[in-house]
């Protein structure tokens, strides 16, 4: 029943009228109907005693409550069948009725239905709540189009209540529908996010700009999230809000609005709105203070924590290139986990196992060294690769010749041999010349190549761009390829099927791909977009930005016995082989931990999961794939070492303590350097012109004045433009101006002095 037909059967003399019905008011003797009743367009009951009873009052006399006047459950209107601009669809309803009811068929009866309309008043989507003994089910019904489907609004997502946010100049601001529904009870104009606390950076919150804006957080700390995430979005907003933060009094633990006024039922609505209006009025404007950019110092590269020789090529790579180390580290340990491939494992424990796959990537500005430290860390794997490739002409030259003999054993077999009854001749096998490196990144070409290569195959891509661009683009971007990709990085069964080719199916039992290139900040912000934060590919992805260093002339080189070295390294890791399952198959082989190793692990794992659960968003989801990154980089420390022969390895079978601790400390860079580099892809482009201000300010010592930033920095023309955006440094606390003693005529009056606790860091 609507909350108006709930309202009718408690008051058998109602009688139509107009739009709406009268009846006599059960509140007050009542002998001439003055009672008023309509339903409102988000289908709540409106009710008007002309003689002056209060909306409490009329429904305790007939044994409802005020929150029994607003749409719930079922109640609400389906969408299409009311519209703001007075033009319903019919097909439009029948669609979108039929969506919810596919729902109901599989869910049962819902608990709740709530719709959100586009700022003309027309329906846009509905969420629909199921209330279950093991918890809730929420599942949202769109309108892509001239389509209602199931699944989610097109983004950004609409406010809910758009039409009535449009025209108010006080919104509040609540997580969820149901809280939504019960603070416009009372007469508020609230709204929420589509899926409340669940995904606000997808919605639509400009309509809010310049209003007055009040946020009424739940009593819990997911509550006090949500607000904090409004704030900031609300802050970027131009004109900018004037927004508050109000915590209802004696609000319960986990409580909202709704409870807040269920426990506040025998209260006048009225002097319910008046309480909240007036906290309101009385709350601190949250400050939108321009801050320093939140982007942190880049810390170096933990390169003690890699064994020799290979810390000795990332350190003499770094001084002969004139480029971070970092830059060199992580290529060259994603080449070293792709030699190892799928042939062994490092053991958690039973039933957890980390393969050798890493994926990697510098972001960086185009002339970073990117391209040269890349080629210095994979160029034993790259020669070894060449190496291989040259034999494959002798190789084919001898499998032509044993075809011609095998032809004229066939010949002479048909002829004199098969009425013998002698065996056939054998036909000579096809030459298949190993492969450690891929440039083709298409699924159907990388599955051929680990069909012949089980082991695993590095992706090796100068820029990343490419790899990221090549998801789906034969397949509609139905993310078929991601879920695929994502298997490669768990080194896990991997099935192809083809329409063309010799073998329809191809079929590889462990497929392990590593991933390594470059690429630049605002190309790998547009490549990533939300789509890959949403189904994990961005959380598997190590990602760092060095900072670019000047270029100066050195004539220091590579120690040639340290190449030598690396270029051993590869050549053993290659070697290794597969072990064998239960079956006799071809299987990883899985070390486990020495006691040590194993307190090394737990007290990282214990640590690392304090830290992941205080995250929140994206970042939550990098150290939830970090976590593991510890164990895999331990694997590739110990076979490294393993492969160099390094004597204080204690065994070749066991992950030591050593190999856990460079694992673990690297790992814990890369938690680090995620925050800083997911800071970089959220920043505003204010924010990033004054990062590069900054950064620029301090690879010149941290001192400049008006006249050198406008002659050394291209973005600013003129003196004028080179004060403002010093003075904009200044009051976001990143700097002061300092008087410049007397000196020579002409002498600028003031220089720019960054301060000392500046939080910026190099450049990506």
């Amino acid at each position: 029943m609507t909350p108006v037909e709930t309202l009718l059967a408690k008051l058998p003399d109602a009688k139509k009228n107009g739009d709406g019905w009268s009846a006599r008011c059960p509140a007050h003797e009542d002998g001439r109907a003055s009672l008023s009743i309509a339903e409102g367009d988000d289908g709540r009951a409106l009710v008007k005693c002309h003689a002056g009873c209060r909306a409490d009052a009329i429904c305790a006399a007939v044994g409802l409550s005020v929150l029994d006047l607003m749409p719930t459950a079922d109640t609400l209107a389906i969408p299409g069948k009311h519209s703001r601009n007075g033009k319903p669809s019919t097909s439009t309803y029948q669609a979108a009725k039929a969506a919810i009811a596919a729902l109901e068929r599989k869910y049962g009866k819902r608990s709740a239905l709530w719709t959100y309309h586009d700022a003309q008043g027309d329906p846009i989507g509905v969420i629909v709540r199921w209330d279950k003994a093991d918890g809730k089910e929420i599942r949202p019904v769109a309108r892509h189009g001239d389509r209602w489907i199931i699944g989610g609004m097109p983004e950004p997502r609409p406010l809910y209540h758009l039409p009535d946010v449009v025209d108010a100049d006080r919104v509040f601001v609540c997580e969820g529908e149901k809280a939504t529904d019960a603070a416009r009870a009372i007469g508020l104009t609230a709204t929420t996010s589509a899926h409340g606390s669940q995904s606000p950076n997808k919605t639509d919150w400009s309509p809010l700009a310049g209003k007055d804006v009040v946020i009424l957080p739940d009593n819990d700390e997911a509550g006090e999230e949500y607000a904090d995430a409004v704030t900031a979005i609300l802050a970027k907003l131009k004109p900018a809000p004037v927004a508050k933060v109000v915590e209802l009094p004696e609000l319960p633990e986990k409580g909202d609005i709704h409870d807040w006024l269920e426990a506040r039922d025998a209260h006048d609505p009225g002097e319910l709105w008046a309480t909240i209006e007036k906290l309101s009025d009385e709350a601190p404007v949250v400050p939108f203070q321009r801050r320093t950019p939140t982007v942190e110092r880049f810390r170096a590269f933990p390169t003690d924590a890699l064994p020799e020789p290979i810390r000795g090529l990332v350190v003499g790579g770094a001084k002969s290139i004139g480029c971070d180390a970092t830059m060199i580290a992580l290529p060259l340990i994603t080449g070293l986990a792709s030699a190892i491939g799928a042939t062994r494992r490092i053991r958690l424990k039973k039933g957890w196992c980390e393969p050798a796959v890493l994926w990697t990537s510098i972001v960086a500005e185009s002339g970073s060294h990117k391209t040269p430290a890349q080629e210095l860390a994979l160029r034993p794997l790259r020669q070894l690769q060449a190496f291989r490739l040259e034999e494959y002409p002798q190789l084919e030259d001898q499998y032509l010749r044993n075809m011609l003999l095998y032809d004229t054993d066939v010949r002479a077999w048909k002829s004199k041999g098969r009425s013998k009854g002698e065996a056939p001749p054998e036909k000579p096998n096809e030459p298949s010349v190993p492969r450690y490196l891929v440039n083709d990144v298409t699924l159907e070409a990388l599955a051929e190549q680990l069909s012949k290569n089980p082991r695993g195959l590095l992706c090796d891509c100068d820029e990343l761009a490419g790899w990221l661009g090549s998801f789906d683009q034969y397949r509609g971007g139905k993310g078929a390829d991601v879920s695929k990709w994502l298997s490669m990085h768990r080194a896990e069964p991997l099935l192809i099927d083809r329409k063309t080719g010799p073998v329809k199916n191809l079929f590889i039992k462990h497929a392990a791909v590593s991933v390594t290139g470059g690429i630049q900040p605002t190309t790998l912000r547009r490549a990533l977009g939300n789509k890959h934060f949403e189904n994990g590919l961005a959380a598997r992805m190590l990602l760092a930005a060095p900072p670019k260093n000047r270029k100066v002339w050195n004539t220091a080189c590579v120690d040639e016995n340290v190449t030598r070295q690396v270029e051993k390294i590869y050549a053993r890791l290659l070697a290794l082989s597969f072990g064998t399952d239960d079956n006799d198959s071809p299987a990883p082989v899985d070390l486990p931990l020495t006691i040590e190793g194993q307190r090394v692990w737990v007290d990282f794992y214990d640590v690392h999961a304090q830290l992941q659960y205080e995250a929140t968003g994206n970042y939550a989801s990098a150290l939830a794939k970090i976590e593991a990154v510890a164990a895999r980089l331990a694997l590739i420390v110990h076979f490294s070492r393993w492969a160099a022969d390094d004597p204080s390895l204690e065994s070749p079978d066991v992950v030591d303590a050593a190999s856990m601790s460079s694992g673990v400390t690297m790992a814990q860079w890369f938690t680090y350097e995620a925050r800083r580099v997911y800071a970089v892809l959220s920043e505003t482009d204010e924010d990033r012109d004054q990062r590069r201000l900054i950064e620029w300010i301090e690879r010149r010592g941290g001192s400049v004045t008006a006249r050198e930033v406008q002659q050394g920095h291209r973005q600013y023309s003129t003196a004028e433009e080179a004060n403002a955006a010093l003075d904009q440094l200044v009051k976001a606390g990143a700097g002061q101006w300092t008087p410049t003693p007397a000196g020579q005529p002409g002498q600028p009056t003031r220089h720019f002095v960054l301060s000392a606790a500046s939080t910026v860091y190099g450049n990506p």
